[in-house]
């Protein structure tokens, strides 16, 4: 008997192409149970003569996205992110089967978003997540195009912006709410000559810093390519004198307090209103410094630890001379 009742309740028991169904009808009215195991049971056969990519097309985008993120986020370093940007796009487009999202869809988003004030980076991370998700799924992404996003200045720091940055930080009185600035200011000294990224700087611990063969190892970063990288005097002299305060790690602050000092040189220097003016221009100013002095931007590649070539390249045109003597090579 396929329909019986349990109590106040019809269950429905049956088995369709070796998949056995148990379950609540819902009801205690026997006609409605019967009713509800008959549709319970034409939908499994209907779904049972659908193609793989019939039921693919019908999953719904939340249950798509766990799927992208067991087999593409989980155990990548930006996981927590990717993870709620795709969430954020069910809120977005609906929970919707994957099989509905097409062109018009995408163009609905990108009306959404840029109602919300977002930026084409923003606009493009989220059709980026949109895309990674549907290919997972096998459905077409030919109707998803990134936007175009503006390459931005590299902001450079000047030798005098650089001075004033660190004797602001290490020779004014900031009380003792403000004591960790001086650390800011040995930080941004070492940050100026090894072009380490913000993160790779507070994480470093002294067992990756060798100072007999004069080099900071950095095993783990943004890119997932483990390099070293030469100590300048004044990065050598900078960690071995914050050794004898901490033996294990050379800074002790957090991200957020390299914000609150720079925030409060900012302005000091009056440069509020400059909003390339980072922590991260520290990077551009060392790789900068190395282009400007005629090393190979092969070199500078594996200085800084770029994913490819074409990220160095961006330094490129920061050193004329290269162009003054090639223009030398015609004359000749």
């Amino acid at each position: 008997m396929s329909v019986y009742k349990r109590g106040k309740v019809f269950y429905m028991n049956f088995t369709v192409n070796g998949i056995r169904v148990f379950k609540s009808t819902g009801t205690s009215v026997k006609r409605e149970a019967k009713a509800a195991e008959n549709a319970e049971r034409h939908r499994l056969l209907k779904e049972s003569k659908q193609s793989p990519q019939e039921k693919r097309s019908k999953t719904l985008l939340l249950e798509a996205v766990e799927l992208t993120y067991e087999v593409k986020w989980k155990h990548g370093k930006d996981s927590t992110r990717s993870y709620r940007r795709a969430c954020n796009l069910a809120e977005l487009i609906g929970n919707v089967p994957v099989g509905k999202i097409d062109e018009d869809t995408v163009q609905d988003l990108i009306r959404d978003l840029e109602g919300r004030g977002s930026k084409n980076a923003t606009i493009n991370r989220y059709l980026a997540s949109l895309k990674t998700i549907l290919k997972q799924m096998k459905h077409p992404t030919d109707f998803i195009h990134l936007r175009k996003e503006p390459k931005g200045r590299i902001r450079v720091i000047s030798k005098q912006e650089e001075q004033q940055v660190i004797d602001l930080l290490r020779n004014t009185d900031h009380g003792p709410r403000r004591h960790y600035f001086t650390e800011v200011a040995d930080l941004v000294e070492v940050l100026c000559d090894s072009g380490m990224r913000l993160s790779e700087a507070l994480n470093l611990n002294y067992q990756d810093v060798s100072f007999e063969n004069n080099l900071i190892h950095c095993w783990k970063n943004k890119s997932d390519r483990p390099r070293s990288i030469p100590m300048t005097s004044r990065a050598r002299r900078v960690l071995e004198a914050r050794r004898e305060t901490n033996p294990v790690k050379p800074f002790t602050i957090k991200d957020y307090q390299v914000e609150t000092a720079w925030a409060w040189v900012r302005k000091e220097m009056g440069m509020e209103t400059d909003k390339e003016f980072l922590p991260h221009s520290l990077r551009h100013t060392c790789a900068s410094r190395l282009v400007n002095r005629g090393i190979d931007l092969y070199v500078v590649k594996q200085w800084l630890g770029h994913s490819s070539i074409q990220v160095t390249e961006r330094y490129a045109h920061l050193d004329p001379q290269k162009l003054a003597h090639a223009v030398t090579v015609l004359e000749d």
